[in-house]
Parts: C-alpha cells; sequence; structure tokens
C-alpha cells in the first residue's frame, strides 16, 4: 500500500511565515479519517470470525461428549484378568460370563538341517557351466516362494540370505547346534497348520538330499518323516480353545471372532484343563466421567456463547444532539446475532427436554435434574450432584443409558443434542459441514472485500495528498518569486530616493 511522506519540514519557506507543513500534515490527517468507517468493519468481521471459530471448536469438543453419552460410555466393560488369557474388550462387547479352556496354542512351523562344520561350504552340486538350481517353499494354499541359486550360492549362509532377500511368510538364519556345528533354520512368519511348510529342490540332488521337506520334518517316532531331510523343530499347530461348551479351533492365538466385541489372546494351556470364568462387568465410572466431562464442556460453550453476545450500552454522556453514539467496545462481536440466539435456544431447549423410557411404565430417569444435573435459568449453566450422580449410577445405569441413547421410539438426548451440534458445527467424521461454517465462509468474503476497499481508498488518499504536497510547493515557489522581487523593487527605490 503507498504511503505519502509525512516529512513536510522544507515547505513554507517562500511563504511569507504561512506553515504549509504543518497544513499538508493536518490535511492529511483530515483525508485518512475517509478510511475510519472500513477499518471499523473490517476489525468487526475480524472479531466475528474468531468468535465463531472458538465457539465452533468448544462445539466439536462438546460434540465428543455427546458422542460417548449415545454408546461408549454405557458401554465400556471391566475385563476379568485372566492366567491363560487375556481378554480386551469394544464398545461391541456386552456384559457376560463366559467359560473359557484353552486347550492348545497355535505354533508356527521351525524345521533345520543337519550340522556343517562351515557355513561357507557349497552344498549343491558343482558343475563347470553356470547351473542353476531352484529352492520352492509352499505353505497350505498360498503362494509358493521361489528362489533361484547358481553354483557359488549353495552355502548356508547365502541361502539364508536370499530366502530372507524374498521378504516372504518364511524366514532363515544359520545358528551353531550343541557339537558346534553349523544348520540352517527355517522359521514360519503364520501360526498354525497353515504355515506348514514343504521345501523342495529342482535341478540339484545334493543340495535336495540336505533340503527336501514334505511330511513336516524328521520327528521320533513318525515313520513318514523319516524320509524328509531336515527335522523338525517345532511343529505347525492350530489353536484350539473351548467357549462355553463348543470347541473352536484358529490359526492364531490371537482370535477376535468367538465371543461379539472381544479379542482372546492365548497365553498358555489352561492348567488341569480347568476352565477359567472371562467376566464383562460395565465400567460405571464410566458414566461418571463422561457425565462430568459432558457438563464441563457444556458450561464451557454457553460461557462462550453468553461473552459473545454480550450487550454494554453505549456511552452517551458529553454527545451532542446531533452525534451518534458508537457501539461499545466492551459488548461481545456477536451482539444481536440472529444465528447466535437461535442456536443458543436450540442447545438449551434439547439439555432441558425429557427423555423418559415411553415404553415403560417405571422409567426411573428421563431428565437432567433426576441424575443431579440443575440448569440455571438464566445463564443455562450445568450445576453437577455428583451424590445424586452416584446413587442414580448405582441405582439404574441401564435407564440412565435408554435417556441418552434412546428406546422405542423415544429419542435420547445424546442423540438429540448431536444432531444440534452436527447442524451448527458440522461433523468431522461423517465430513459434514455446519450452519457455522457457512457464515465464516460469508464474513471472510466480506472481509476480502473491505480490505479491497481499504487499499483502493487509501491509494485516493495517497494521490489527494500528493496533489495538496504540489498546490503548497508550487505557492512556496511563487511566494519565493514575490519575495524576491519585491527585495529587488525596494532596493531600487531606496537608491532612487538617495
Amino acid at each position: 500500500m503507498a504511503t505519502v511522506s509525512t516529512s513536510f519540514s522544507a515547505m513554507g519557506i517562500g511563504t511569507g511565515g504561512i506553515d504549509t507543513a504543518s497544513m499538508l500534515a493536518q490535511l492529511q490527517s483530515a483525508e485518512q479519517l475517509r478510511l475510519t468507517p472500513y477499518q471499523s468493519m473490517q476489525t468487526s468481521y475480524k472479531n466475528k470470525i474468531s468468535s465463531w471459530g472458538t465457539i465452533s471448536s468448544l462445539m466439536t469438543t462438546l460434540q465428543s461428549s455427546v458422542k460417548k453419552l449415545s454408546g461408549e460410555a454405557f458401554n465400556t466393560l471391566t475385563v476379568s484378568k485372566n492366567t491363560s488369557f487375556t481378554a480386551t474388550a469394544t464398545d461391541k462387547a456386552s456384559a457376560d460370563a463366559h467359560s473359557v479352556t484353552v486347550e492348545q496354542l497355535a505354533t508356527a512351523h521351525k524345521l533345520r538341517t543337519q550340522g556343517f562344520d562351515s557355513a561357507d561350504t557349497q552344498l549343491g552340486t558343482q558343475t563347470s557351466k553356470e547351473a542353476t538350481r531352484t529352492i520352492t517353499i509352499q505353505q497350505g494354499d498360498g503362494k509358493p516362494m521361489t528362489i533361484e541359486l547358481k553354483d557359488d550360492q549353495t552355502s548356508l549362509n547365502q541361502i539364508a540370505k536370499a530366502i530372507n532377500k524374498q521378504d516372504g511368510s518364511v524366514s532363515a538364519s544359520v545358528q551353531r547346534n550343541g557339537d558346534g556345528q553349523y544348520q540352517l533354520m527355517l522359521s514360519s512368519k503364520k501360526t498354525g497348520t497353515d504355515g506348514e511348510m514343504v521345501v523342495s529342490v529342482d535341478g540339484d540332488s545334493d543340495l535336495a538330499a540336505v533340503l527336501n521337506t514334505s511330511h513336516g520334518g524328521k520327528v521320533d517316532g513318525n515313520a513318514d518323516s523319516q524320509t524328509d531331510a531336515m527335522s523338525q523343530v517345532t511343529a505347525a499347530k492350530d489353536a484350539k480353545v473351548n467357549v462355553d461348551g463348543t470347541e473352536y479351533t484358529r490359526a492364531s492365538n490371537n482370535i477376535n471372532d468367538i465371543i461379539n466385541g472381544v479379542t482372546l489372546s492365548l497365553n498358555s494351556v489352561t492348567k488341569d484343563k480347568e476352565p477359567e470364568q472371562l467376566t464383562l462387568t460395565v465400567d460405571t465410572s464410566a458414566i461418571k466421567t463422561t457425565l462430568q466431562d459432558f457438563v464441563k464442556q457444556y458450561n464451557a460453550l454457553l460461557s462462550e456463547t453468553t461473552a459473545s453476545s454480550k450487550y454494554v450500552a453505549a456511552v452517551t454522556s458529553g454527545l451532542g444532539t446531533t452525534d451518534v453514539a458508537t457501539k461499545s467496545s466492551q459488548s461481545g462481536p456477536l451482539m444481536g446475532d440472529a444465528m447466535l440466539r437461535s442456536m443458543v435456544s436450540e442447545i438449551r431447549s434439547t439439555v432441558n427436554g425429557w427423555y423418559g423410557d415411553s415404553s415403560s411404565n417405571e422409567s426411573t430417569y428421563g431428565a437432567l435434574a433426576d441424575l443431579g444435573i440443575t440448569i440455571d435459568s438464566q445463564t443455562g449453566q450445568m450445576t453437577l450432584s455428583e451424590t445424586k450422580l452416584d446413587d442414580a449410577i448405582a441405582a439404574d445405569p441401564d435407564s440412565i443409558g435408554k435417556m441418552f441413547k434412546g428406546s422405542g421410539e423415544t429419542e435420547g438426548l445424546a442423540t438429540a443434542l448431536g444432531s444440534v451440534l452436527t447442524k451448527y458445527a458440522g461433523d468431522t467424521e461423517s465430513k459434514t459441514d455446519g450452519i457455522i461454517k457457512t457464515a465464516t465462509d460469508n464474513l471472510n468474503s466480506q472481509l476480502k472485500n473491505i480490505n479491497t476497499q481499504i487499499d483502493k481508498t487509501q491509494q485516493l488518499i495517497d494521490s489527494q495528498v500528493n496533489r495538496y504536497r504540489v498546490q503548497f510547493q508550487n505557492l512556496d515557489s511563487i511566494m519565493s518569486k514575490l519575495n524576491g522581487m519585491s527585495s529587488s523593487i525596494t532596493a531600487l527605490m531606496s537608491s532612487m530616493s538617495s
């Protein structure tokens, strides 16, 4: 933005005492007053945008508490501690008890070769040509892993490196046994029988004699397995677990498809096969914690809307009959905003509603006051009685849940309030924009227009002040010439009279 220089000290020298520099500074100040209404509007728009941003943020925070009251707060469960397994529950789980027996853990297949004096000796058939051989590792019905090796790539170390380079579902390592010899160890990354490895070598009979395994590896007492080149370190086994009298077989020790909303992590076989009791009980502390947060966030929102809409009368003392009082700077930026009034009215009306179970003649709880949450009729602020809330939770948490979540054809408080909050603040989960965003977008557009108008007006002011400057400079020049002529005439007249 161009501005006129305010240095006028060199002006007025030839005007016979007329302070043109001071006059120009005053004219510039007067011209700058043309910006005042635009700057006031600019400040107003900025304050409104900021205020709506704060309100929207507080509504989003409140929205999180309301969503918890729609389900999570009443579905949070305390899970028993068990020995042979660990259980975790989501909000999809239900309070219940289950008999669980871990009969067998899922294990990953592991094989090892016979021992060799060196891990760098070539074990394959050596030829005079660049011959290749292929190692194939098959696991269940999955895609086979194929490793191609040349004559000088068949040592234990090189085979392990080539297998690991595939980054498949089998890992390889070279280890030393108790006799100090080197062995290739193959480990399945998958537990269960689907991870059992079948190893075959094509194009190299010597290497095949070291690796070929199709019966799970040599095991003492298993005649079929004696034809395998490698020995079994760990058998591939599925997990077996009995839940409430039904036996289940799974490939993994982490099982989430037996009890709805519950994941069982198997740790060990159940001692003496005596079932352990898994108990899922409602964590009532989550209800209280969520309601405390709800009250806190609701009050924070109401405090901000009150501050934003606050009215403070303008000071009129000292004003003349033609003067107009301006808005007090202590008033809220959204004072008189119709949308804010409507929003606050909807929110307060919603939380003051009754949400009892219409299908029951013995509905215990239907309003916040029943839970010890009272609402000030003037400020809208909530006050929580923890003693009354504790009594209500202890007496009937299910009824409280229905009050917030809804039951039958009756809408719950959380559902109703959630709709109001989404209407105004939107919802990031559903990618919904609210009315507030539309309002702030409009304010930003108007602010942009005001900024453009300020720039244009400032350019006009700068041009006008420059014109004043030129006029005063011309006056200076003319007055200097006239003063010079006056001096010359005076001198001439003096010489003529002497």
